[in-house]
C-alpha cells in the first residue's frame, strides 16, 4: 500500500460517511461504511465527498495558482508560524483545516509534527494542488462546509483561515476543542483598498461583526495579530490582485497598479475555546 493511501488507515477515527453517517474504514484503495458507501481514494492522495459539485468562477484553478505563488513568496508565512506555535502551546493533535485552498496551512502544520491533520475545500481544483507532487501525512478531501464528513467529537482543533464558518457543525465535531479564526484587520491590504477607494463599497474594513459573532459561540481566549508588510514584484503584485477577494467585482483594467510597491497582509488570530466542554 502506498503511502497516499495509508494515510487514510485510521479513517475510522474520523470520517464519516456523508450519505448515511457510518463512520468509514479503508478497504484496499476506498473509504467504506458499513452500508456498503463507497469514496476512492484517488492517485493523487485524497477523497471527494461532494457530489454534483459546481466549481466557482472566483475559486478556479487559475485562482488557486496565483494564490500558490503568493504564499510561496511567503507573504502568509508570519500567521502561518503563529499558527504552529499556538497549535503546540495548546496541545492540539489532531486539526481540521477548513478551506484549505493548495493546503499550504495543513502542509506546515503537519511538517511541525502534529499527528494528525485533515483539511478540505469545496473546490477539487485546489486539492488537487494540495495533493499534488511530494506526499504529506495530511488527510485531504473535498467536502462541504455545511455537512462535513467528520465524526461528532472527534477533532481538538480546527483552523479557519479567511474562510467561511459553520460554527454548528465545528462544534459538532469538536471534542472540548479549539477554534482559530483568522480574519482580517483593518491594515489588510491597504494598499490596495487606497488605490481601487473609488470601485470598492468599504473603503475601510472592520471586523467587528465577525468577532461579535465569534464570541456569540466561543469563549474568547485570545486575540493574537498576525500583521506585516512586504515587499512587491510586479508579478507578486499582479497575483494578489487577481487572488484576493476584495477585488472580485472591481473593474481591474481602470486601475494604475504601478504605484502599489508593497502590500499588508493584516490579520488577528481569535482563539476560542468551546463553551462549557473545558476538560
Amino acid at each position: 500500500m502506498n503511502d497516499k493511501i495509508q494515510k487514510f488507515s485510521n479513517s475510522q477515527d474520523f470520517f464519516q460517511c456523508p450519505i448515511c453517517g457510518k463512520e468509514l474504514k479503508l478497504v484496499g484503495n476506498s473509504l467504506f461504511c458499513s452500508n456498503d458507501h463507497c469514496f476512492d481514494i484517488s492517485k493523487k492522495g485524497f477523497v471527494d465527498f461532494v457530489l454534483n459539485n459546481k466549481a466557482s468562477k472566483n475559486y478556479d484553478r487559475d485562482s488557486f495558482e496565483n494564490r500558490h505563488l503568493i504564499l510561496e513568496h511567503g507573504m502568509y508565512d508570519h500567521i502561518a508560524n503563529k499558527l504552529v506555535e499556538l497549535i503546540k502551546k495548546l496541545h492540539l493533535e489532531s486539526i481540521l483545516d477548513v478551506g484549505c485552498g493548495e493546503g499550504y496551512y495543513a502542509k506546515k502544520i503537519a511538517q511541525a509534527g502534529i499527528k494528525d491533520v485533515l483539511a478540505f475545500d469545496i473546490s477539487k481544483d485546489s486539492i488537487q494542488l494540495a495533493a499534488k507532487g511530494i506526499n504529506t501525512p495530511v488527510k485531504w478531501f473535498v467536502g462541504d462546509l455545511a455537512h462535513l464528513p467528520i465524526q461528532d467529537n472527534t477533532v481538538k482543533g480546527i483552523i479557519d483561515v479567511f474562510s467561511p464558518a459553520n460554527y454548528a457543525e465545528f462544534n459538532r465535531i469538536l471534542d472540548a476543542g479549539y477554534v482559530l479564526k483568522v480574519i482580517p484587520n483593518q491594515f489588510h491590504v491597504q494598499e490596495l483598498r487606497q488605490v481601487a477607494k473609488d470601485q470598492l463599497q468599504q473603503a475601510e474594513y472592520s471586523n467587528k461583526k465577525v468577532l461579535d459573532y465569534f464570541e456569540e459561540h466561543y469563549e474568547l481566549i485570545d486575540q493574537i495579530d498576525a500583521t506585516e508588510t512586504y515587499p512587491v514584484t510586479e508579478e507578486v503584485r499582479t497575483a494578489f490582485i487577481n487572488m484576493t477577494p476584495l477585488l472580485f467585482n472591481v473593474d481591474k483594467s481602470k486601475i494604475d497598479w504601478s504605484q502599489v510597491k508593497d502590500i499588508t497582509v493584516g490579520s488577528t488570530i481569535l482563539v476560542g475555546q468551546q463553551k462549557n466542554r473545558r476538560n
